[in-house]
């Protein structure tokens, strides 16, 4: 598996796992099931950003095969961690909860009976379709509870291919330069920017916010 295929944001985190992982290898500190019991996420992400300051270092000390193999494990981590990530969003009853594009994410709202969504890429990518015009998807009542796409199977509302440059979105339809998805969405602070950011869109629009469902305000990433 080659680095270089993936954006930085992508490289750090599974070297940083790859490191931690190495060195619970090298220790025999792997969590017995009495130790489990007790365990948070937050201590994995604390051990995750010690040995991010200098995975560096320990890289160039590590073997390819060594770093692939926990890269390997680190792809299954993020493959049940996701899924259950994008279900923390509420939907509305009749709707099926859309699915957020790859190398980017969905900011949601429900307002009255209806969920807004809104595409948007990661930096270094854009939007297969001129999305200029077209700042977010519905789901409701006057869409007989089924999403607007330009795209076939329903739930699917954006595609982001890999692209130099950004141009076929609104300019607020792209995560900032030194963030991401999952980033934004880590961060309660980027959240609510966000977050705010679309409310106000949503308003300039005339739609009315007064009746927002704030419990199903989120941020979807792509998987």
């Amino acid at each position: 598996m080659l680095f270089s295929s993936y954006p930085l944001w992508k490289t750090l985190s599974f070297v940083s796992l790859a490191v931690l992982l190495t060195d619970f290898a090298a220790t025999g500190a792997f969590a017995g099931e009495s130790e489990c019991e007790n365990a948070k996420i937050d201590d994995v992400t604390g051990s995750l950003e010690k040995y991010s300051k200098c995975f560096l270092d320990m890289i160039a000390k590590d073997e390819k095969t060594s770093i692939n193999r926990l890269v390997w494990k680190l792809q299954d981590m993020l493959d049940l961690l996701l899924p259950i990530q994008a279900k923390f969003c509420k939907k509305l009853l009749s709707c099926p909860l859309p699915t957020a594009p790859r190398n980017g994410g969905l900011v949601c709202v429900i307002i009255d009976d209806a969920q807004y969504c809104k595409p948007m890429c990661n930096k270094g990518y854009d939007f297969q379709f001129l999305r200029r015009n077209r700042l977010y998807e519905v789901c409701g009542s006057a869409t007989s509870f089924s999403w607007t796409t330009q795209l076939v199977g329903g739930k699917e509302l954006a595609v982001c291919n890999p692209s130099e440059v950004a141009i076929s979105g609104a300019e607020s339809a792209y995560f900032p330069t030194n963030s991401s998805c999952l980033h934004t969405s880590a961060f309660t602070e980027k959240v609510t920017e966000q977050l705010n950011i679309f409310l106000n869109e949503l308003k300039e629009q005339g739609i009315k916010i007064s009746n927002r469902d704030k419990e199903a305000d989120c941020i979807i990433c792509g998987y």
